[in-house]
Order: C-alpha cells, then sequence, then structure tokens
C-alpha cells in the first residue's frame, strides 16, 4: 500500500524520504552476511528486518518507474540487468536504517496528527476533494495490507520526515560556492563562425571494386535485416462469454433483493471531525463550541483550517470507521456529538447539512443487473473454458480447431521483429496484450505456450507459426546504398580534416576574415550564447567545444542540423554580474543548499549503516529474484 501510494504522492510517505534517491546504490555491498536470518527476512539493518514481500513490493514499485522512464515495459531479467533489484533493496536499507535512527532518538508521533495526515491526504480523496472511507479500503484491500498496518507505516513515513527534516534543515549554501555556480551557469560568450558545408570538398569519387567489398564486409551488420517471426493468437475475455449467458426475471429480482444496496442512493450528510489525541481534549473543545465559541479557532490551536476538518457530504460507507459513522448519521441537523473513539483517536462530530437516500426499483436497474450478473457468470465460467481448451491442446487439437469450437477469433501476425517493427522499420499494429511479444521469442515451433492473462480477467494463447532469420542482404542488392554510404563517410571525413587544418591556422594567428575569404564565406556572429544552448545551427557539440576554448581561440563542431560543420572563435567571454536580492540568485541559493542537505542526508544514512551493519540475506534474495532464464 505505501509503496504504490508513494509513487504518486507530493504529500505521502515518499515525501518522508527525500534523499534515499541520492544513496540508493551506496549502501549495496556494505556487509553480506549469510547466517542468523529468519526465513522471510531479506535483510537486516540494526533490529529493523526487511521481509520478502516489502521487498517484493518494492522490487515491482521500482521496474514499474523504470518501464516508465524507458516507455516499454520491463521484464524482471531485464529489470535484473538495469540493477533494479540492487536499487529496490538499498531503498528499503535506506527507510531501515532512518527507522532505527529514529527510534533510538526517541521520535514519535500521536495518534492525532496521524489522523490529520491520512484524512488530508489527496491519495485517498473522492471526487469532492474530501476523504473518502470506500477508496481507503479498496487501496488497502488490492495491496493486502491490514488498516492497523499501513496507519502504522503511515507513523513511521512522519517520524521519518521528523528526522530527515532535522538533519537537512538550516543548511546555508556559502556565497563563495553560490557565485562559482552561477559563473559557470550564466556565462555567455560573443562568437564569430562559417559553415563549412559538405559541397566545399567536392565530388568524391566512386570507389573500385575492392573498396566496395571490404566496406561491404566490415559494415555487415547495417546491411542485415533483423529476424523476424509469424504468430498467430487467440484470447478470451468474460465479454466474450456473456453474450451467451441467459439469465430468468426471477434470478435477476433475486439478485437485486441481495443487492440493492449497490444501487440504492445511500443518504449522505454534511459532516465536520475534529480529532484530538485524548478524551479530555476532545471533551474540552466539545464545551468550548457548545458554548459558542467558534470552530476556527478550535482547530487553529490544533495547527488545522476548517478545511481540514470538513469532510464535505459523506455517505455513511465513507466514514473512516463504523463507530465514527454510526455517531454521524444519529445525530441531529447542527449537532456536535459527545467525543466517540475511532482508530486515530477520540472524535467530536458535526452535522449539518443532510441529503436523503433514494431507494432504487428493480425496474430502473433490472439492466445493470443483468450485465453484472452475465459478466460475473462469465468470470466463473472462463476458467473452466480455458481447462478444456489446455485439455483440448494437450490432445493434439489445432488452436484453429479449438477457435473456432468455441467461436473465438484466431489472428495471424506475420513479419514482426522482437521489437515490434517490421524489418522496413514500419510498427506492426499488435494488440495490447500483456508479454505478447516476450512469449513470441522465447517461443520454439512447436511448442504449447501455456495460456496467458490479458490483463482483463482473461486468457490468451500464442502460437509461434515461423521464424525468418536474420540475413545479410547480398551486395548486388545494396551495392547502391554501399556505395552512398561509403561517399558520405568519405565527405565528413574531408570535411573534418579542412575544418582541423582551419582551426589549426586560426590559433596560429591568422586572421578568421582572410581564413573565410579564401572559401568565399563570410564570418557570422553569434551574440551571447549560453553553455546549455542549442539550435539549427549550434550543437550542443559545438557549444561544449565553445566554451571549452580561451577568448581569441578557434573550434571546431558539428551544426544542430544538417552535416555541415562550424569553424567557430571565442570573441568575447561575459562573466555575469548576478545581483544577490534577485529571483536567479536567489534559486541557486536554495538549489545549491538542497544538494548540501542531499549531501548532508547521505553522509547520515552512510554513516549510520556503518555503525550498524547492513546484512543481506543473499539466499533468499536470489531465490526471490530468480526468473526462468535461470538469473
Amino acid at each position: 500500500m505505501l509503496d504504490m501510494l508513494r509513487r504518486s504522492a507530493s504529500g505521502f510517505v515518499g515525501m518522508a524520504i527525500i534523499g534515499i534517491l541520492v544513496i540508493a546504490f551506496a549502501v549495496w555491498g556494505i556487509a553480506d552476511i549469510f547466517t542468523g536470518f529468519t526465513g522471510d527476512t531479506v535483510a537486516e539493518v540494526g533490529d529493523q528486518k526487511i521481509d520478502s514481500a516489502s521487498y517484493e513490493r518494492e522490487f515491482g514499485a521500482e521496474l514499474d518507474r523504470m518501464s516508465e522512464r524507458l516507455g516499454q515495459p520491463l521484464t524482471r531479467e531485464q529489470g535484473q540487468r538495469f540493477g533494479v533489484d540492487r536499487l529496490a533493496l538499498s531503498r528499503l536499507i535506506g527507510v531501515a536504517t532512518l527507522d532505527d535512527a529514529a527510534e533510538e532518538l526517541g521520535l514519535t508521533v500521536g495518534d492525532e496528527a496521524v489522523g490529520t495526515d491520512i484524512m488530508t491526504d489527496t491519495n485517498l480523496q473522492g471526487a469532492f476533494g474530501r476523504f473518502d472511507r470506500e477508496l481507503f479500503r479498496q487501496l488497502l484491500r488490492q495491496n493486502g495490507i491490514p488498516e492497523e498496518r499501513f496507519i502504522e507505516q503511515r507513523r513511521k513515513g512522519m517520524v521519518r520526515r521528523q528526522l530527515t527534516d532535522a538533519i537537512t534543515a538550516g543548511i546555508p549554501a556559502p556565497e563563495t560556492m553560490i557565485d562559482v555556480v552561477l559563473r559557470f551557469q550564466q556565462e555567455t560568450r560573443t562568437a564569430g563562425y562559417i559553415i563549412l558545408p559538405p559541397s566545399l570538398v567536392g565530388e568524391i569519387e566512386d570507389p573500385d571494386e575492392e573498396t566496395v567489398q571490404s566496406f561491404y564486409e566490415a559494415g555487415a551488420s547495417a546491411f542485415t535485416l533483423p529476424e523476424t517471426r509469424d504468430f498467430s493468437f487467440m484470447e478470451i475475455e468474460p465479454e466474450d462469454i456473456a453474450q451467451s449467458i441467459t439469465i430468468s426475471d426471477e434470478a435477476l429480482r433475486e439478485a437485486y433483493e441481495q443487492r440493492r444496496g449497490e444501487y440504492d442512493v445511500p443518504e449522505r450528510r454534511e459532516v465536520q471531525q475534529i480529532t484530538f489525541a485524548t478524551e479530555e481534549a476532545a471533551a474540552a473543545a466539545l464545551e468550548t463550541l457548545r458554548g459558542g465559541g467558534e470552530v476556527e479557532s478550535v482547530v487553529a490551536g490544533l495547527g488545522l483550517t476548517v478545511d481540514d476538518v470538513d469532510l464535505g457530504n459523506v455517505s455513511r460507507s465513507e466514514m473512516i470507521s463504523p463507530e465514527l459513522a454510526d455517531t454521524a448519521f444519529s445525530l441531529e441537523t447542527g449537532a456536535w456529538s459527545e467525543p466517540v473513539k475511532g482508530p486515530l483517536g477520540w472524535s467530536i462530530i458535526h452535522v449539518g447539512e443532510v441529503i436523503p437516500g433514494k431507494d432504487s426499483t428493480f425496474a430502473e436497474v433490472k439492466d445493470k443487473v443483468r450485465k453484472s450478473l452475465e459478466i460475473e457468470m462469465a468470470r466463473e465460467q472462463i476458467y473452466d473454458i480455458q481447462n478444456a481448451i489446455e485439455d483440448a491442446r494437450a490432445g493434439g487439437e489445432p488452436l484453429a480447431d479449438i477457435a473456432a469450437r468455441y467461436e473465438l477469433n484466431l489472428r495471424s501476425i506475420s513479419g514482426v521483429t522482437e521489437d515490434g517493427k517490421t524489418r522496413a522499420g514500419d510498427d506492426v499494429e499488435l494488440p495490447d496484450l500483456p508479454g505478447l511479444l516476450e512469449t513470441v521469442y522465447d517461443s520454439q515451433i512447436g511448442d504449447q505456450n501455456p495460456p496467458k492473462d490479458t490483463g482483463k480477467e482473461g486468457y490468451y494463447w500464442v502460437q509461434l507459426d515461423a521464424v525468418n532469420p536474420a540475413a545479410v542482404q547480398p551486395l548486388d542488392e545494396v551495392r547502391d546504398e554501399v556505395v552512398r554510404i561509403w561517399k558520405e563517410r568519405q565527405r565528413a571525413a574531408k570535411l573534418e580534416a579542412l575544418a582541423s587544418k582551419l582551426v589549426e591556422r586560426g590559433n596560429a594567428g591568422e586572421s578568421f576574415e582572410k581564413i573565410a575569404g579564401e572559401l568565399d564565406r563570410s564570418v557570422l556572429a553569434m551574440p551571447g550564447i549560453q553553455r546549455y544552448a542549442q539550435n539549427d545551427t549550434f550543437s550542443r557539440t559545438a557549444v561544449t567545444r565553445l566554451f571549452a576554448a580561451p577568448e581569441g581561440g578557434f573550434v571546431y563542431g558539428p551544426v544542430g542540423l544538417g552535416d555541415s560543420l562550424l569553424v567557430m572563435r571565442v570573441r568575447e567571454i561575459n562573466e555575469p554580474d548576478v545581483p544577490k536580492d534577485s529571483e536567479t540568485y536567489a534559486q541557486a541559493r536554495a538549489n545549491l543548499a538542497d544538494s548540501l542537505s542531499a549531501d548532508m542526508l547521505q553522509t547520515f544514512v552512510v554513516g549510520h549503516q556503518n555503525d550498524l551493519g547492513v546484512e543481506v540475506n543473499q539466499t533468499l534474495l536470489q531465490q526471490l529474484t530468480a526468473t526462468d532464464g535461470g538469473v
């Protein structure tokens, strides 16, 4: 739960471990001790234990993050090659280190603060920006975490935030260092330049046959057609089965009576809930409110605003606990409740507007009930159908015959590369089925691949039909392309030699105007170019070289777009004059302070780990990260 929400929340537990990314790999390998572990412990940091479930969640989360950055899904084996397994464990070790340090310092957070943090978490709020109890329950169910554990983990996250804030707070950024950074970042240069187009080197004569043959053989990979595969697949989803299911009106009415709560519109109430650490504090606040005190004043004393305690119009199921729900839905409009014990402390509740519920009728929701039942029955039947299909395949029945019997669509795709393209480099239109191409390229002809999950509660089957091996195109078929590429490289080499010679002459003291005049070129001016600039004329490489040259120095580099080269001369170096009261200076100060804070946190965590010792259960870790490929 915590790991999933941490990926998407700026105000959630992830904020409590800011800086751990900086030290992600630093903790790996501090100590690998293979004895003394419980069966489910992946690693130990002092008294803190990291269990296999936590590791699996973090590995999956980091694999998702890496996949998103790369723009394509990664398998576990690919993730290991990128070091995702080590990064996941390093994150957990860093968090465990902070937990141990917090315990050692006696840091804690009270129930009231934890409750407020949860109630105001945007990730747990519904469409109206209020805490959504049902969403909360759903997330807990999806991630298999009890509510008590969630609250305790939230509490630990808040404690970690206390600790990291204390470590990183108030670290100053020295002005000398700020000035150095600003000089580097804000420096500009004025340059003169000429453009050398490829035409300056003249025509390149065709190579002789021996040269063509040698060039072709040396660069054979450039003329190799990639392997492609032909395959067939069929899929089955609950919707495919639902169309054939017949449900009587009697069964529909019975289902409606059992589930009518899903179709009835529940009563909703405008609720304010103020939570306190003790019953006495709640009773004192209640006395103040019943005596005419303002809600704003009461919640201000808790460091909150009215918005923080206003739950909005909520239903009974959206309240955080049954006890609080019973209280809120038994109050008269405008009344404050007596203190009531909830999972996060003692609360007093106020009810404003009451919006009555509305009972549904069978006629109104009959079609919805039918569709719901059809899908549920289909979900129950799809597993049996999948088993029947597997029995038929085990008996040697062709996939095409099975598809015809169950009225499924058997589709075929030909000539697809491992990255989903044709040999010409065009995208192949593929269905959105998890692991489809991986399965195709992990298969051999004749393999009976087990059914795969469609990701939508269905199954799909893949059959490899043909393998078209990678093949080098014969020279006769690609001769023109070979010659064209050879000429391009010869032209580029001659152009670079010319640019190098011109730079050498310029640095020897010759006039730029004289050099340019010999080539019938004009010296152009680039005023105030910045270190990180780039455009169609000035590539990043050219700008980098320009900023590495001294004032008056000559360099060359590629243009930003095209095959031409630039010959450049640094005319003037302009150091920045950034006022200390400017926004630019303030931003530089803040960025540098953040960097120093991250360094301070890294030093603290690594130092505390060295004191505690980090023990990694390599045997269990290898079992958890093992793949079918034997990694």
